[in-house]
């Protein structure tokens, strides 16, 4: 076994040893990347963008990994990536200046828990001055006009069998 003098027993029996003896340390910021860490077969292969904005893969180039954040399309992803002059590569190829700057510039945009809290927030505010919308969500029916005699199970729910005349 690998001297893991600073590995507990815990993250030994996790297999934790190997890839913390092969953690590179980025410059500038002492950021750390766990490169294909691996857990009884499964592969943690990911970047912590931090701030409460998630993880990106890092398997992907960096305009697809970018729209795995909640609230980051397409043309997002691609005006993110132009204001910071970063060529669509890999993101495990980023560097630490580079995945700083793209931090830095991902808390611009309100993504992910935030934009969720945001929409909570809205629909709540929708139910409380009871406009058209926020009835049609406290009722639990699709409030963009879509129509519910035979559609809309997703929001109505599971159908109740109602019991019809009895056949003689």
């Amino acid at each position: 076994m690998l001297n893991s003098g600073c590995a507990s027993q815990s993250q030994r029996s996790f297999g934790l040893a190997n890839a913390i003896s092969s953690v590179g340390t980025v410059s500038d910021i002492g950021l750390r990347i766990l490169p294909n860490l691996s857990f009884h077969g499964v592969h943690v292969q990911c970047i912590n963008i931090g701030g409460g904005k998630g993880e990106i893969p890092d398997n992907k180039h960096l305009q697809i990994a970018l729209q795995h954040i909640h609230g980051i399309g397409r043309s997002r992803a691609r005006q993110i990536l132009s204001k910071l002059s970063i060529e669509n590569k890999l993101a495990r190829e980023l560097t630490g200046r580079e995945l700083y700057a793209l931090r830095e510039e991902l808390n611009n945009y309100m993504c992910a828990h935030e934009l969720n809290n945001q929409v909570t927030k809205d629909i709540a505010r929708l139910m409380e001055i009871q406009c058209y919308r926020g009835i049609r969500h406290s009722q639990g029916l699709p409030c963009r006009g879509q129509r519910t005699h035979t559609n809309a199970r997703t929001w109505k729910g599971k159908a109740i069998p109602v019991a019809g005349k009895k056949k003689a």
